[in-house]
């Protein structure tokens, strides 16, 4: 099997940002067809486009729906059981009260106990408002809630709106939350490669700049992204394999850590979590299915140094 070093070189700038990990040479292993463990229960199985685990109990999930849906969240079990509503069971879901569902694609939870709903589709490159949904966790069993904040954002390298054809990669597909800091990673369509985006401010009265942290050549579109809960690893899709990049937990730059990968023949999986440390789940918008993958299933496809930036 091949294990190649991936390409570490630096720009030679004051700037000291490092130049976009290359894709390791990966070896010739057949995709792997996802069986489904489960699939989603009504309302759930719309358009689902993120999934990410409970930080309240282990048994419990909240996942999203696309701009097909109203705003709401959906509590399921890891097999996309829907749990049912106490007071509304003929309307599966949370409602988020004054939230708008413009083009949710994924969800995070953080260390306070907040999911974060994150309506940060951009197709066509040319959105002014990007959001983030901050609510308290809700019971599983409740109907109706609302957000705590709403926080906009914005890329720290995008100029024009919508911008040109040649850097149309200001869309994203995946988010995920390490402690209290909040991770983008850039669905490109110029190119594959995705970029690594951080929120280091969380101001809701202004418009909020992210901070660019790395980017790395996947081969393909990004589809979503999700942390463990130690931050240590943090697993990214595409539509036809997933990834998983793992760090010492001392720095955010996944891409220059330990890379694993998995082919897989699936129709369009638009979510991933982590189940644990060692299971992740995957889900598929076009057949609301739920499938299972675990870690040693991975193959790893690098050699790298971590290089320190100047």
């Amino acid at each position: 099997m091949l294990r190649l070093v991936a390409y570490l070189s630096l720009l030679s700038t004051s700037t000291g940002i490092a130049e976009p990990v290359s894709m390791p040479e990966l070896p010739d292993i057949a995709p792997i067809k996802l069986e489904a463990i489960g699939k989603f229960g009504p309302g759930a199985s719309i358009e689902n486009s993120g999934i990410v685990r409970s930080r309240s109990r282990d048994d419990l999930f909240w996942t999203i729906n696309d701009s097909g849906d109203a705003p709401k969240v959906y509590p399921v079990l890891s097999d996309g059981r829907l749990w049912g509503s106490a007071r509304y069971s003929d309307d599966p879901g949370v409602l988020i009260g004054g939230a708008v569902n413009v083009d949710w694609e994924d969800i995070a939870v953080d260390d306070l106990g907040n999911l974060i709903v994150c309506d940060v589709g951009n197709n066509r490159n040319d959105r002014r408002d990007l959001v983030l949904y901050y609510l308290p966790e809700p019971s599983p069993h409740a109907g109706r809630t609302t957000y705590q904040k709403k926080v906009f954002l914005k890329y720290p390298d995008q100029a024009l709106y919508p911008s040109d054809q040649s850097d149309f990669n200001y869309d994203c597909e995946g988010v995920f939350c390490v402690r209290d800091k909040v991770y983008l990673v850039s669905k490109n369509r110029s190119d594959t490669l995705g970029k690594l985006y951080r929120l280091d401010t969380a101001n809701p009265y202004q418009t909020n700049t992210l901070t660019y942290v790395d980017a790395f050549d996947f081969g393909g579109k990004t589809t979503a992204a999700d942390a463990s809960i130690d931050g240590r690893r943090l697993a990214v899709t595409t539509y036809d394999a997933l990834w998983v990049f793992e760090i010492d937990g001392a720095t955010d730059m996944y891409f220059r850590g330990k890379i694993y990968w998995m082919p897989f023949a699936a129709t369009q999986v638009e979510a991933v979590c982590f189940d644990g440390r060692d299971t992740i789940l995957l889900a598929d918008e076009a057949d609301a299915e739920i499938y299972k993958v675990e870690f040693d299933e991975l193959t790893r496809v690098d050699q790298l140094e971590f290089v320190p930036i100047d």
